[in-house]
C-alpha cells in the first residue's frame, strides 16, 4: 500500500518554512509572498504574519469568492485624527483591522488586541483607488476616486514599505478622473456580501443588523450601555464603573449627606447645576461615540435566517504564479 503524503496547511503549519515547501495543500494563499524576505527581522515578520493568517484564516475562507488569491496580510488601524484626538487608545482598539490584500481588492477584517476577528468586514475594491503614498504621520495614505482618503496607521514599517509598492505596481496612472462613486464597502457579517449603510438587514441572506440609533440611545439612557449592545463588553464594564461613579459622587453623595464637605451643598443651586450639566455631557458624550462606532460597519444581530442554505465553502484552485501581473489597473488618462 502506497503511503499517504500529508499536506501542510496555513492550520497544521507550526512554521511558515512548512507552507514554501513542496507538500502544502491547495489554497487560496500565495505563500511565497506572504513570507518572504531575508533576515532576522524578516524572519519574525513572517512568524506573526502566520499567527495573524491562523487567527483568521477561517473566517477568511469564508469571504473570498472562487478563484480569489491572498497575496499578503498585515495589521493596522484607519484611525482618523479626530478620532485619535476624542476617543484616545479607545479608538485605536476599535480600529484595528486584519488588512488582507487579496487579487481583486482589500479586505478589512475587525480584529481584537490578540487579532481575533471580530464582527465588522468590509472590502476596498483596487479600481476604487486614485493613488497611494507614504502619509507625514508614518502610515499609508490611499486616495480613492471619490475624494475620500484612507490613512492606515500602525502597520509594521516593512509591511508599509510593501504595501504601498504593491499598491502603486496595481495602480499604474493617479490622474484618473473622479467619480462619486465606490469607496470603502461595508460587507454582511453573516454572509460576506455587499450591503449598503441603509438598509437594516442583508437583502441576501435576510440577517439583521444592530442599530446605530439604538447604540445612542441606550448610551445617552446611561453611558456603556451602547457599547454592550454592540458587543465591546470589556469597554462597557469601564464606562458603566465610570458613569456609576460619577453618579455616586455628583448625586447620591449629596443627597445622602455622608460627605461633611458637600452636605452644604444640598440647597446650593449652583453646585446643583455644575452637576446636571457635567451628567448630561458624560451621556451626551457617551451617545456620540457610540453612535460613531456603530456606523463603522454592520453588527450581526442574531443569527441570518438563510444562513444555512448559502453554498458552503469548497477549496480554491491552486494559486496562478502570475497572479500579479494581472492586477495591474489601467486608467485612460482624462480628456484635457
Amino acid at each position: 500500500l502506497k503511503k499517504t503524503e500529508v499536506m501542510t496547511t496555513v492550520e497544521s503549519a507550526q512554521n511558515y518554512d512548512e507552507l514554501l515547501g513542496p507538500s502544502v495543500a491547495v489554497s487560496p494563499y500565495e505563500y511565497g509572498t506572504l513570507f518572504q524576505g531575508d533576515g532576522f527581522m524578516a524572519r519574525l515578520r513572517c512568524k506573526k504574519r502566520l499567527r495573524l493568517l491562523k487567527r483568521i484564516d477561517f473566517k477568511l475562507r469564508h469571504i473570498l469568492e472562487r478563484g480569489e488569491k491572498v497575496h499578503f496580510v498585515t495589521t493596522g488601524t484607519t484611525i482618523s485624527a479626530r478620532e485619535r484626538f476624542f476617543f484616545g487608545l479607545l479608538a485605536y482598539y476599535l480600529n484595528r483591522r486584519a488588512l488582507v490584500f487579496t487579487s481583486r481588492r482589500i479586505l478589512l477584517l475587525q480584529v481584537n488586541e490578540s487579532d481575533h476577528p471580530r464582527e465588522l468586514v468590509s472590502q476596498l475594491p483596487y479600481a476604487s483607488i486614485a493613488s497611494v503614498k507614504a502619509s507625514w504621520s508614518g502610515g499609508c495614505a490611499v486616495k480613492l476616486l471619490n475624494r475620500e482618503t484612507l490613512n492606515f496607521q500602525s502597520i509594521p514599517g516593512a509591511d508599509r514599505k510593501y504595501l504601498i509598492e504593491f499598491l502603486a505596481d496595481i495602480v499604474q496612472l493617479t490622474n484618473a478622473p473622479f467619480e462619486q462613486k465606490r469607496g470603502v464597502e461595508r460587507l454582511c457579517p453573516h454572509c460576506f456580501v455587499f450591503v449598503p449603510d441603509q438598509l437594516a438587514s442583508c437583502p441576501s441572506c435576510k440577517g439583521k443588523f444592530k442599530s446605530a440609533r439604538n447604540a445612542g440611545l441606550l448610551s445617552a439612557t446611561f453611558p456603556g450601555l451602547g457599547d454592550f449592545y454592540l458587543g465591546y463588553r470589556w469597554f462597557a464594564l469601564l464606562e458603566l464603573l465610570g458613569a456609576g461613579g460619577l453618579w455616586y459622587f455628583l448625586v447620591v453623595d449629596p443627597l445622602l449627606g455622608k460627605s461633611t464637605n458637600q452636605s452644604t451643598s444640598r440647597v446650593d443651586p449652583e453646585f446643583w447645576m455644575t452637576s446636571v450639566a457635567i451628567i448630561v455631557l458624560a451621556h451626551l458624550l457617551d451617545a456620540m461615540m457610540a453612535c460613531h462606532f456603530a456606523r463603522k460597519g454592520h453588527y450581526p444581530s442574531g443569527a441570518a435566517p438563510l444562513a444555512a442554505s448559502l453554498p458552503p465553502f469548497v477549496d480554491r484552485p491552486k494559486p496562478d504564479a502570475n497572479a500579479l501581473n494581472k492586477l495591474k489597473i489601467n486608467r485612460t488618462a482624462p480628456p484635457v
